[in-house]
């Protein structure tokens, strides 16, 4: 017995339908790398050592997955950036300032139209009686349990002084 082997067979780590598609997603993605260097007006064929390789492709990668821009907004940025600099960036990484800045300003233009959305659906909470002695006028008028400090001698006064409730009322209410 050779305790080393397994004798159990193991099912394909990975579905051949998936690596199929991982080529197709990197086609994809070298479409749009490729479109980005034409953006940043950037010869493919005679591309500048900061440019080449797998380096620079995992970084825009990030810009997608860690600031969460789309590939339109990060050709957009690329290009605002070549009209106030006149030069190619010398790599990615001279880009990642302005990438953040174009992903915070999707954050905050989520964040306004999100607030707008909320203001618009929510209903105001229930507003307080802007008038507070006819609230308590009518509470003296009515056969509902009133305590004897629920009324105090400023807002009696008030009531009284708008002529809301009578001064016998009040006494039989305990309010006088």
């Amino acid at each position: 017995r050779i305790p080393d082997t397994n004798l159990v067979r193991e099912p394909l780590s990975k579905p051949v339908k998936e690596e199929e598609g991982a080529q197709a997603r990197e086609a994809v993605f070298d479409q749009f790398f490729g479109d980005l260097l034409q953006a940043l007006g950037l010869d493919p064929a005679a591309l500048p050592g900061w440019w080449q390789g797998w380096p620079p492709r995992q970084h825009v990668q990030r810009w997608r997955d860690a600031f969460g821009l789309t590939e339109a907004e990060i050709i957009a940025t690329a290009q605002a950036t070549r009209q106030d600099h006149p030069e190619p960036p010398d790599g990615p990484k001279a880009l990642d300032r302005a990438m953040q800045r174009a992903a915070q300003r999707k954050a905050d233009e989520a964040g306004r139209k999100r607030r707008k959305l909320i203001s618009r659906t929510s209903t105001p909470a229930a507003t307080p009686s802007a008038d507070v002695p006819a609230f308590y006028a009518a509470w003296v008028n009515s056969d509902s349990h009133l305590p004897a400090c629920a009324i105090s001698n400023t807002m009696r006064n008030a009531i009284l002084a708008r002529g809301l409730v009578t001064s016998d009322r009040m006494r039989e209410r305990g309010v006088l």
